[in-house]
């Protein structure tokens, strides 16, 4: 589409001065946009020509409005150009700060990312998480890559910024960047609460993401059965990094506490109540008090590691990630197929070790430290011997107050064969494990 270029002079009529004259205002239109700005001249509205945009009149004072009015047009006019040959999508607001010299000092997405980034920086071990500066730091390399790759420059004003600038991000992320759907939604939620802060502050005149839908994918938790649980237990490692991390991951399946919590635990808060251990912290991530108690396995692991000072760490776990690729050695080792990182013990605590063995949703949102039951039920599965346990005792219920009918009273139903007398459909309740908690001894 052609660029259209417009300057125009008129009068502000609405506004006029003590002495009687009129402000003259410039008004500058690029393709449908306009942008308005003072002259800071005034002139008598009866010598004023609409058609021309001047003072009419040959007077001296006339013709000193019209040259400065001349002037004004070829400054705009050279802004306009400038900008244009740089290859900038000029809008009429860029013309008007150039003209008033205020190009310079226009607010930039990535400048205010990386002032928002180093705040935040200041901030972690106080009130922010290092793990939520690490994602905010990531989302602005991205950005810094999309607007040299796209717009082959080193920085976008606030107010070059349009959705198209937000699904051309969203669609580098996915295309370029190879993320999966939720990494994908959790850059762009970090990229929304990052242009909140620029809207409040008044960078940006629109909210870029009304309208904009995110969506986040539903992913199956992963959690250790039973027997994994045995199989993690008796496999026999030497004394080192990874049966500390073993040992470690297995305290947090019977404990439920996070990575982080269970880095920080110190033996001062081991508490002992009513005759028994118990763990009484605040978590890191929510802030939420929690006390779960030992059971006997999480006590003997207790016993390998506890130190003699109360406020020295019980566990002296390597990083994360590090973590992480331990498990999937540990893992592997033991005959366990599936994926197993240090927050699958999380799930685990929630899954196998809680909610199967009857303790209500409620009484685990207490134990997981959670601010709300909706997050408790993202964890808690309902595993098949769940479901089939529940399934056996509401069929006791029902056939008892609907017996199955007598022989005389069978011909009020179809006669038809009943597949349930077939040998391959009699109750898988039979054939299926023991899925009680049997744990075996911690070596």
């Amino acid at each position: 589409m052609r660029n259209t270029f417009r300057i125009l002079f008129y009068l502000k009529k609405n506004a006029p001065l003590r002495n009687g004259l009129v402000p003259v205002m410039a008004r500058i239109t690029i393709c449908g946009q306009r942008a308005q700005l003072s002259t800071h001249l005034s002139v008598d509205p009866a010598l004023w020509s609409a058609a021309t945009g001047q003072v009419s009149g040959r007077s001296r004072a006339a013709g000193e409005i019209n040259r400065q009015l001349a002037d004004i047009r070829f400054r705009i006019e050279q802004c306009y150009r400038t900008l244009f040959l740089n290859g900038t999508s000029v809008t009429p607001v860029m013309v008007r700060e150039a003209y008033f010299g205020a190009s310079r000092h226009r607010p930039r997405l990535l400048e205010f990312f990386r002032r928002h980034n180093e705040e935040f920086r200041r901030m972690v071990g106080v009130s922010r998480s290092q793990a939520t500066y690490n994602k905010y730091r990531c989302v602005c390399r991205h950005l810094e890559r999309y607007v040299a790759h796209r717009y082959r420059r080193a920085d976008l004003p606030f107010d070059e910024l349009d959705k198209d600038f937000l699904t051309g991000f969203h669609a580098y992320i996915v295309q370029q960047s190879d993320r999966k759907k939720n990494t994908v939604w959790v850059y762009l939620i970090a990229l929304k609460h990052v242009l909140m802060l620029a809207r409040s502050k008044g960078y940006l005149a629109r909210d870029l993401f009304a309208g904009y839908k995110l969506h986040s994918e539903y992913v199956e938790r992963s959690y250790l059965t039973v027997a994994e649980i045995n199989d993690l237990i008796g496999l026999e490692l030497p004394a080192g990094t990874q049966r500390l991390v073993r040992d470690a991951f297995l305290f947090c399946c019977f404990t439920g506490l996070s990575y982080i919590d269970v880095c920080n635990l110190t033996r001062r808060q081991i508490q002992q109540h009513s005759g028994n251990s118990w763990i009484d912290l605040k978590r890191r991530k929510t802030g939420v008090k929690v006390s779960v108690r030992l059971f006997a396995l999480p006590q003997a692991i207790l016993l390998r590691y506890l130190p003699a000072a109360p406020d020295v760490r019980i566990f002296d776990l390597p990083g994360n990630g590090w973590c992480n690729k331990c498990l999937e050695q540990i893992a592997l080792a033991a005959g366990i197929t599936k994926r197993v990182t240090f927050h699958a013990a999380r799930h685990t605590f929630a899954t196998t070790i809680t909610l199967s063995q009857g303790v209500a949703i409620e009484t685990i949102s207490k134990l997981l430290g959670h601010k709300s039951i909706r997050t408790t039920q993202i964890y808690a599965i309902v595993t098949r011997s769940t479901l089939d346990g529940e399934m056996n005792r509401l069929s006791e219920r029902i056939d008892s107050l609907y017996p199955r009918p007598s022989a005389t009273e069978q011909g009020r139903f179809v006669s038809a064969p009943d597949p349930f007398a077939e040998p391959i459909f009699q109750n898988r309740a039979e054939n299926a494990p023991n899925d009680a908690l049997q744990i075996e001894s911690y070596p």
